[in-house]
């Protein structure tokens, strides 16, 4: 298996546990954006330290 693939199956594992959590705390405490954007933001996030590092 390449790296490629571990990196996208950690990202996929982050993002379960990012909207588990997120799940878990909306009872709790106001959050103001939806799961889904959330997710999206994180990902976004995600791609762009990807990129930086691949300069």
């Amino acid at each position: 298996m390449s790296g490629a693939w571990d990196g996208l199956i950690v990202l996929g594992l982050l993002i379960i546990l990012l909207v588990l959590g997120i799940r878990r705390l909306r009872p709790r405490m106001h959050i103001p954006w939806t799961t889904g954007g959330i997710v999206v933001c994180f990902i976004f996030v995600v791609l762009l330290l990807w990129a930086w590092s691949n300069r």
